[in-house]
């Protein structure tokens, strides 16, 4: 088939994703367009920004080119990345089969812009998991169907240099950040994590509280900055974050993957997706964990913060229970190719 996808987000350009850290909506994006040419389809992936260039066999063109698709050639599906509004693009050609990936929050599929879009279109919907979907009560031209995401392959080969206990550090990696929960991170690794596993390292992948560190901010408050500080004889490090590349490095070396769950909107769940694929153990509290991490199997979903702590230290410090748990993940992940491999049977 040739596939249009259709995104309009930041501006981007494939390479930005080995060159500076890209966005896990944007990883996502690259990572179905590439899947989609290796399962013998033809991909036009149009974005805002960047420059016209064909890379890794999908021909990346600018979201408002004048130029049609595929040099005018037939399009036989548009996938349009999370805005419905998208599904009115000039670039679209009349009457082919569309299809919504959405990663929102349902009732937003409800203004009426988007309703009129989808019902105008008659566009297919296309949601990350089973409550956001049961969420949705408008009406669509099509029944709305749930397709989980995917891992990015960089994670799942880093997971192939980082098989057992031994061969990762006592490491635990997390990109929350100050709106995502990151300061009930520390505290638990503080009073919890900490004492038990005196050697272990956290490190941090946040910009926001980098930049803050570094005095370069003051969107983070003070007394985040100061328990950073406070924190740091404890093994707390706050890095900057890093390419795909070597974010899956990081993660693959770790023993633990720590997500929050309680804070934001998150649909997707992306670096949940990328840890597991990576063989690392995922613990949180929830939100979208619970449609990502098989609680006991490849991770932990926690009540409160003496749990968390308490089995984010067993997985720093218990060989069989990480050996368990990391290869499970391992054994259950799931890549953008079998995202690809499902839109195909739609």
């Amino acid at each position: 088939m040739k596939i249009l996808m259709l995104d309009r987000s930041i501006g981007f350009d494939p390479k930005d994703r080995e060159a500076r850290p890209l966005g896990s909506r944007q990883r996502g994006f690259i990572a179905l367009a590439e899947a989609l040419v290796a399962r013998g389809h033809k991909v036009e992936a149009r974005r805002n920004g960047g420059i016209d260039l064909d890379h890794n066999a999908v021909a990346w063109r600018q979201l408002d080119s004048a130029m049609p698709p595929f040099g005018g050639d037939p399009v036989d599906r548009v996938l349009v990345w999370r805005d419905a509004e998208l599904l009115r693009h000039p670039s679209i050609p009349d009457g082919v089969d569309c299809w919504l990936w959405f990663d929102g929050l349902a009732p937003e599929l409800n203004a009426d812009k988007a309703r009129l879009a989808l019902l105008e279109t008659g566009a297919l919907v296309i949601f990350v998991h089973e409550d956001q979907g049961k969420a949705f009560d408008g009406e669509t031209a099509k029944r709305p169907v749930v397709i989980a995401p995917g891992a990015c392959p960089a994670f799942a080969m880093a997971s192939n240099m980082h098989w057992a206990f031994e061969s990762r550090d006592d490491l635990a990696v997390t990109v929350a950040n100050s709106k995502t929960g990151i300061a009930q991170i520390i505290r638990i690794w503080s009073a919890y994590v900490a004492p038990k596993a005196p050697d272990a390292v956290l490190e941090i992948y946040a910009a926001d509280l980098f930049s803050a560190m570094a005095g370069e901010t003051d969107d983070v408050s003070d007394e985040l900055v100061d328990m950073v500080r406070e924190n740091i004889d404890k093994g707390v490090r706050v890095c900057r974050p890093m390419p795909e590349g070597d974010m899956a490095e990081r993660v693959a070396n770790a023993r633990v993957f720590l997500h929050h769950g309680k804070y934001g909107h998150d649909q997707v769940g992306q670096w949940i997706c990328d840890a597991q694929a990576a063989a690392t153990p995922v613990v949180s509290y929830g939100g979208v964990a619970k449609a990502r991490v098989e609680n006991g199997k490849t991770g932990y979903i926690v009540p409160d913060e003496t749990a968390y702590g308490n089995l984010v230290t067993q997985l720093l410090s218990d060989r069989q229970i990480f050996a368990s748990q990391s290869e499970a993940a391992r054994s259950s992940r799931r890549e953008w190719l079998d995202v690809a491999g499902a839109l195909e049977k739609l």
